[in-house]
């Protein structure tokens, strides 16, 4: 007869236990994916500098063949 005073309410708690457990995984994993992307970004910035020198060698090498080969 006041069985619906209790099953509803625990039905209810029981609900919104197992939706804030849903919702608190599903953050965790975002988190987890912009932990990895800020680890590959400062990866990155560590590789960036070491990448515009290799790059800026050869073209300086040029310039100084060049430069040689006018006399200056």
């Amino acid at each position: 007869m006041y069985l619906e005073y209790i099953v509803g309410p625990v039905l209810a708690l029981l609900l919104g236990m197992k939706f804030s457990d849903y919702k608190i995984k599903e953050a965790e994993k975002s988190h987890m994916m912009i932990e990895r992307r800020l680890e590959a970004l400062e990866k990155s910035n560590e590789e960036a500098p070491k990448k515009m020198l290799a790059m800026q060698v050869p073209v300086a090498q040029a310039v100084k063949k060049i430069n040689e080969q006018l006399g200056l």
